[in-house]
């Protein structure tokens, strides 16, 4: 290899090293100060791996150029822990007590048939039967009170044994089919709330007391601002691979992540407000539209313990998707408790994979 063509590999190569670099300072920068790190978080699993590929590239030719990436790597290993998990289940300690929660952004049971699979919802039912979940969260449900197949909130209770429920609204049509946030569970549920967020239609947080015999909890269910991208957009990104995209869309791209960005910054904040302020040990479960590298992220792994990097392993992806596999789906739990196990399952009944976690207390 020309010594040219190396110099130019080692140009790249520290290029790609200054952008991890600034994938770190994501997490604690908030977007309304400077959005553009945002991005750079986003995209700090792919940069990880072309930093590890230079190592051993550099390796192999003996060179000492993979001390820029591999110095980068060790220095920002604590933030690449969030990323990247390598823990495994553990057994619960003696005398406490095991809680399954589920989390599962259903994408409303598939209403409008995008998997274009006719059963789609009445698989995520009978997976959800399979698991057993003392709990479940569910952000984008839906219920329709006249269509008995439909009745989503009643098939639950009756047929899934689910006797205590929280439901709250985002959108009611014709007064019979609603879409909301909600939280089904075997254990009596107190204190029902909603926290509206300001200027967004279909996002909320939800929280209620779960009376368990033990402890009593505080279960915040948690759907934070989407991008929004539409159509128009995923092709967007289909093109950018084969041609240049042209700059309108580029520019209408980046003005949704901005304000993305910016608004779950300010929900993250809110829901911190209220995770402080409860006299339980907390619980948050959700669709938090944002990756362990973000500034939402980081405002709740300050406060709790994120359940996946406590026993989990691998990226965790729980985003299905037309973009990449992101982990954006979390289970965030007090100090206090324990986290035992954590399952990613992989179906694609809706665009996100259900979580499911087993908690000691």
């Amino acid at each position: 290899m020309g010594r040219f063509i190396k110099s130019i590999l080692l140009v790249v190569n520290l290029l790609f090293v200054v952008a991890l670099a600034l994938s770190y300072w994501a997490p604690v920068t908030n977007p309304s100060d400077f959005w553009h790190l945002a991005i750079f978080g986003i995209l700090a699993p792919y940069l990880l791996l072309i930093n590890v590929i230079f190592v051993f590239f550099w390796l192999m030719l003996r060179k000492w150029y993979l001390i820029f990436s591999l110095t980068i790597i060790v220095f920002g290993w604590k933030n690449i822990s969030k990323i990247v998990a390598v823990n495994s289940s553990e057994l619960l300690e003696e005398g406490r007590a095991s809680l399954k929660i589920m989390t599962y952004n259903v994408q409303n049971f598939d209403l409008y048939n995008w998997t274009e699979n006719e059963e789609s919802r009445d698989n995520m039912l009978q997976l959800i039967k399979e698991q057993d979940p003392d709990i479940i969260t569910f952000q984008e449900f839906y219920t329709d009170e006249d269509d008995e197949n439909f009745h989503n909130i009643k098939l639950l209770v009756n047929e899934l044994d689910y006797k205590h429920f929280h439901f709250e609204k985002t959108l009611t049509l014709k007064e019979k089919n609603h879409w909301g946030l909600a939280t089904f569970s075997r254990f009596p549920l107190s204190n029902k709330n909603r926290v509206d967020i300001d200027g967004s239609r279909g996002n909320l947080i939800t929280y209620c007391d779960v009376e368990h015999p033990r402890k009593d909890l505080r279960l915040f269910n948690v759907h934070l601002q989407s991008i929004g991208f539409g159509k128009n957009d995923y092709k967007f990104f289909k093109k950018f691979s084969v041609q240049n995209p042209d700059i309108e869309s580029s520019k209408n791209i980046l003005k949704k992540l901005r304000e993305a960005y910016i608004k779950r910054a300010e929900q993250a904040e809110l829901l911190g407000r209220y995770i402080d302020d409860s006299r339980f040990p907390v619980v948050v479960c959700g669709d938090f539209n944002d990756t362990p590298l973000s500034y939402v992220y980081n405002q709740l792994n300050k406060r709790l313990k994120d359940s996946y990097r406590e026993v989990g392993f691998g990226l965790g992806g729980t985003y299905a998707g037309p973009l990449p596999s992101f982990r954006i789906d979390y289970v965030f739990v007090d100090s206090q408790i324990q986290v035992s196990d954590f399952d990613i399952i992989k179906e694609n009944y809706s665009d996100h994979y259900p979580v499911s976690v087993v908690l000691g207390i």
